[in-house]
C-alpha cells in the first residue's frame, strides 16, 4: 500500500539542501517511534531478514518531494509556498500502520532536517493531507517512471574480478555489511560498482533483489521460480524478468539519466527515466510497494505507473 502525504511550506519558501533524503529517512523513523518505540527500533536497528543473515531489509520505499514550484540554487533546493507531494509506500502493514498513527501524533506541523532551521539546513511543513494512493492492477507487462533513482551494486574483490549479491561469495561478505547493505571499513578488499542501465546484471540485479523482498514478505518463492545450485533463484515460467529504458527518453536526455545521492558522506548512483518491465506481477507489485532495487528506506526504487 502506498500513503500519500501533501505537505506545504510553513513559511514563505522552505529550504533544504539538495540530498535531504537522510532528513526524509529520518523523519518516516520519527513518524514510528512516535507511535512505538519496539517497531522504531526493530526497523532501525535489524529489519526483516532472511535466515542468519546480517543484512536487514527495511521493506519501505519514498519518493522525493514533487513541489509544483521550486528552484535550485548551489547545493540547496527552495519550495516555493505551493503544494508538494511525497509518497510513501510498503507492503508491510504494521509499518504503515505505525507511519499514520505517528504522523497525525507529531501533529500537522512538521521539521524536515535540522530542527533549528539554521544556514538553511531544514524548514518547516505543514501536513495538508493524508491518503492512500490507489493501487495498479499489477500485469506481466507495465510501464513505470521513477519517482526516486533506482540503483543496484554489485561487489567485486581487489583482483577486479566480478561478483554478484547472491552467491557464497556475498554470503560471506554479509560479515562486512551493515544494515543498509553498504560495505563497511572492514572489508577493504572489496569495492562496490553501481550498474547502469545498459550494462550486463541489471535485470537480473534488480530480479534478484524482488524475490528476496518477496520472500520476506510472503515467506515463500514466487510463482515458477526455484533455487538453483550456485543460490540463484530462476525463473522456470513463460513470462522472462526483464528492464527496457524508454529509447526515445534517453535520446532526448543524451543518455544522462543517472542521478547521484550522497547519504551521509556516502555517494549511490542511480537513474531516473520511464521504464517498461515484463515479468510475475507478484515481483512486480512487491517493486512498486517495496522499491525496485536497493536501498529503497533512503528514498531509492519508487516509481508511478505511466
Amino acid at each position: 500500500m502506498r500513503i500519500r502525504l501533501t505537505l506545504k511550506p510553513a513559511d514563505k519558501k522552505a529550504i533544504l539542501p539538495i540530498d535531504y533524503n537522510y532528513y526524509l529517512t529520518s523523519l518516516i523513523y520519527r513518524f514510528i517511534f512516535s507511535s512505538s518505540r519496539d517497531y522504531s527500533s526493530f526497523l532501525h536497528n535489524k529489519g526483516y531478514r532472511m535466515g542468519e543473515s546480517k543484512k536487514g531489509f527495511k521493506l519501505f520505499t519514498y519518493s522525493m518531494l514533487n513541489g509544483k514550484k521550486y528552484s535550485v540554487k548551489g547545493d540547496k533546493i527552495i519550495f516555493e509556498n505551493a503544494e508538494i507531494i511525497w509518497e510513501i509506500s510498503s507492503p508491510v502493514d504494521v509499518f504503515l500502520q505505525h507511519l499514520i498513527t505517528g504522523a497525525f501524533t507529531q501533529g500537522q506541523l512538521i521539521n524536515i532536517g535540522n530542527e533549528n532551521r539554521g544556514e538553511g539546513m531544514g524548514a518547516r511543513f505543514l501536513i495538508d493531507r493524508v491518503e492512500t494512493a490507489p493501487k495498479p492492477d499489477f500485469k506481466e507487462t507495465m510501464r513505470f517512471t521513477c519517482l526516486s533513482p533506482i540503483t543496484v551494486s554489485r561487489i567485486y574483490d581487489k583482483t577486479g574480478a566480478w561478483k554478484t549479491g547472491v552467491n557464497s561469495f556475498a554470503e560471506e561478505l554479509n560479515k562486512n555489511i551493515n544494515n543498509e547493505g553498504d560495505i563497511l571499513g572492514g572489508a577493504a578488499d572489496f569495492g562496490c560498482h553501481y550498474i547502469r542501465p545498459w550494462e550486463d546484471g541489471f535485470s537480473e540485479a534488480i530480479e534478484q533483489n524482488l524475490i528476496k523482498k518477496y520472500r520476506l514478505v510472503y515467506g515463500k518463492d514466487p510463482d515458477d521460480y526455484i533455487k538453483n545450485s550456485g543460490n540463484f533463484y530462476e525463473n522456470k515460467g513463460i513470462s522472462k524478468f526483464k528492464i527496457m529504458i524508454d529509447n526515445d527518453y534517453m535520446n532526448r536526455k543524451s543518455g544522462k539519466i543517472t542521478k547521484k545521492i550522497n547519504f551521509k558522506n556516502t555517494e549511490i548512483i542511480g537513474f531516473m527515466a520511464p521504464f517498461e518491465i515484463t515479468g510475475n506481477p507478484e515481483l512486480i507489485e512487491i517493486g512498486y510497494e517495496a522499491g525496485f532495487g536497493e536501498k529503497g528506506s533512503i528514498g531509492c526504487g519508487c516509481v508511478k505507473t505511466v
